[in-house]
Order: structure tokens, then sequence, then C-alpha cells
């Protein structure tokens, strides 16, 4: 029955972006449907105006936290007031588009599959989907890639996977196309006695990559797994249901540092959402393709036009250093 479902914890980071924060927050008490969790949010003294206020008016938060700490020290403590057998971290600039119950499935199937590390929820771009699961020609880097996995890991060799749930809910696996865990701990669904089978993440204060919001946490976090030797995966739905807020025009996210906002942060054009959302219902004919739905063909912005280049591609930014503005 629903109600005998494991319990999930979820987890939001947040940090002086309201407008984003709102929309990750609503849309995903919206869209995840799904009957045992543990909502978790964790705000690092922000300052922007609102935002404190905003918080405290969520009623159906099980745990708000103001805290100061760094990035990898507030997913450390999440992981540590966790008491879901599966933990979603969370950052709060990705809204879900898909309103349904396919949380059941991706629970299902994370738990029931112990090779599976982390489970990814948002839609890639179209050049990643066909990089990584496109049939295209064999290349010398592919047999080499494949060289080393067989190194790594022998008869465990990491072959990409479809999986179905119970329901027939269908997710890919990237074999060994990326690594089996996603380090940076966000945005991630993951067993919760895997991260802490691995250890909390570290932060290393002598990291000046103002790129790496982890500090070098992430990086350190994929060498641990990598050294202990579990041939884990990681896995996609084939309709993912969540997308990243790209409000820059450089196909990338306004970004936190210290006191300053790297890129162009506005809020919605109208509402609380920056996309459309769908009923997973609507959508159920997509669940029939052999490759995830990619972002372009699926994101729909509200009173704005996505990031693309002349070929329609969705861009992919990383910090833009050309906007930035103070906390206000």
């Amino acid at each position: 029955m629903m109600k005998d479902l494991p319990l999930l914890t979820i987890g939001v980071l947040s940090w002086n972006r309201l407008h984003y924060l709102r929309a990750t927050l609503e849309s995903a008490y919206r869209c995840i449907q799904y009957p045992n969790i543990q909502w978790i949010v964790l705000d690092n003294f922000s300052t922007e105006p609102g935002l404190a206020e905003y918080l405290n008016s969520l009623k159906w938060v099980d745990e708000l936290i103001f805290m100061n700490t760094s990035h990898v020290g507030a997913m450390n403590e999440i992981v540590s007031r966790a008491r879901g057998d599966a933990i979603m971290i969370w950052p709060d600039d990705m809204q879900f588009i898909v309103e349904g119950s396919w949380m059941v499935d991706c629970v299902e199937l994370l738990m029931k599959n112990d090779w599976i590390g982390s489970l990814s929820l948002n839609f890639q771009r179209r050049k990643t989907v066909q990089g990584i699961w496109g049939r295209g020609r064999v290349t010398r880097n592919d047999l080499k890639d494949g060289i080393g996995e067989f190194r790594r890991f022998g008869a465990k060799f990491r072959f990409q996977k479809k999986l179905y749930s119970g329901r027939g809910f269908p997710i890919r696996t990237y074999g060994l196309k990326e690594d089996g865990i996603i380090g940076a701990g966000i945005a991630s669904l993951t067993r919760t006695d895997l991260w802490k089978k691995l250890g909390p993440w570290k932060f290393d204060s002598s990291d000046r990559n103002i790129v790496d919001s982890s500090s070098g946490g992430e990086a350190e976090m994929l060498l641990r797994w990598q050294r202990s030797g579990e041939p884990l995966q990681r896995a996609l739905p084939v309709l993912p249901v969540s997308a990243d807020i790209l409000t820059d025009g450089l196909g990338t996210k306004a970004k936190v540092r210290g006191d300053k906002r790297y890129g162009d942060y506005k809020p919605p054009v109208q509402g609380n959402f920056y996309y459309h959302i769908r009923r997973q219902v609507d959508a159920a004919d997509l669940l029939k393709n052999d490759l995830p739905v990619s972002f372009e063909d699926f994101v729909e912005p509200i009173g704005f036009n996505l990031p693309l280049d002349e070929h329609g591609d969705l861009l992919k930014g990383g910090l833009n250093m050309s906007i930035v503005s103070p906390i206000v």
C-alpha cells in the first residue's frame, strides 16, 4: 500500500535566491506525489529581503534550519538529520515540471537495485542525451574508456541498462559514461545509507575555485567512491521531472558566491514558476521513448525563451562573471 512506502527525506539547500527557492519548493510540494516524506530546508542565513519570512510561512516543512555553514556542511547536516531510507538533496534553483506519482517508482527502483548509486531527476541537454545514449560510431576514446572500465571492474563491467518499476516506469543507467554517484550531492536521489557509508563531504579551505560551490568536496567524494571499488551506476528516468532555472542568456543560473550574485537573476514573469508544469498522465506516451527526453524537447518557459544556439541546442554556461550584483 502507498502508506507503507519507504520514508523519503527531501533536503533543500537555500542561500539568497528567493525567486528560485520559491519556484523550487512550491513545485516540489505540488509535483512530488509521495505519501511518506520528511521535508528539511537548510538556509545559510540568507539576507535577501523576504526570504526568511517566506521559509517561516511553510507549515509543511518538518525541519527548518538557519545555519551559517558551507555547501558541504549543509549537505552533511541534512544527511545527519535524515530519517528516510532514501534522500533527495536538492539545490534552490531547479523547478519540478512533471506532476504525478513518479517518485514512487524512482524510490522503488533505487531501493531494489543496490548497484544504482545516485538517481538524477533533471532534464539533460539534447547533446548530452545523444552523447551518452545515442548509437553513434565507436571512437578511440570509447575504446580507451572501455579498457579502463574493464581494468577497474572486470566482470562487473558497467554496461548501460534500461530498468522498469513494477508499474512500468522506465529509467536508463549511464553505464561507464558517468561516475556511479553524484559527487556534488545535489541534485540527487540516493540511498541514505550510501552517503553515510562513503562518509561526510569534506571542505577544502585551500580551494579557491569560485565555480565549484563545494570547495573541492565533490572531487574528494568521487575519489572516495572510486577507491571503494563498488561498480555503482548513475541513472536517469526516461521522463525526467525537473529543470535547471536558466534565467541567464549564457545558459546558466544566477549563482551566489559570498555576498554577490553572478549571472542574470530575475523573478518569474508571472506567478511563482519559470516553466509550465505538466501532469505525468498527459506525458505518458513519452515513457515509451528509448532515450531520455531532452530539455529542449519538453521544457516550456513562461514568458521568456530558452537560451539556444543557432542549431536550437540549449546553451551551457558556467559562472557568468560579466554580471555581478550585491545581495539586495
